[in-house]
């Protein structure tokens, strides 16, 4: 691609007046010496003008108002998402917090001091791993069901 050829893929920006100050130069320069580009170049402002005196056309304010709905609503739908994550780590947390914290309690319990300084295996272990099974489940469950009524909630 020659000069004139680059020269004259930037009239239509250059009528617009987007181009940059190097190639703005460059345009000019080459506009001296060249009336088929100039003319050209004054087809490009007519044609620029014309556009620019054309009214803008406005949405409908039903258009505008459902956009604004449904946005707000996915803005609401972002930050329950955050929310819900936020408090299911805070949960993972505090369940495991829990659960290290109870097995020294519960070996006390079930068989004193000496029992806690026994790390064979025993029934103690048994229940305690189906314990926190149970509540870990239990947890999954309880935040399942009140995740999906809160979200009824929102869709009724």
């Amino acid at each position: 691609m020659n000069d004139h050829e680059k020269i004259r893929e930037l009239l239509s920006l250059m009528a617009a007046g987007v181009l940059e100050t190097p190639e703005e130069k460059l345009a000019m320069y080459h506009l001296r010496g060249c009336p088929s580009c100039g003319a050209e170049l004054e087809e490009w402002k007519l044609l620029a003008g014309g556009l620019r005196h054309m009214p803008t056309p406005l949405p409908r304010a039903q258009v505008v108002e459902r956009a604004r709905a449904q946005a707000q609503m996915r803005l609401a739908e972002e930050v329950e998402y955050r929310w819900n994550l936020s408090v299911m780590a805070g949960l993972v947390v505090f369940a495991w917090v829990m659960t290290l914290m109870s097995w020294p309690v519960v070996r006390f319990v079930s068989g004193g001091l000496l029992a806690m300084l026994d790390p064979r295996f025993s029934h103690t272990w048994v229940v305690f791993a189906l314990f926190t099974a149970a509540v870990w489940a239990a947890g999954g469950a309880a935040a399942v069901v009140l995740s999906s009524q809160r979200r009824e909630r929102r869709l009724a």
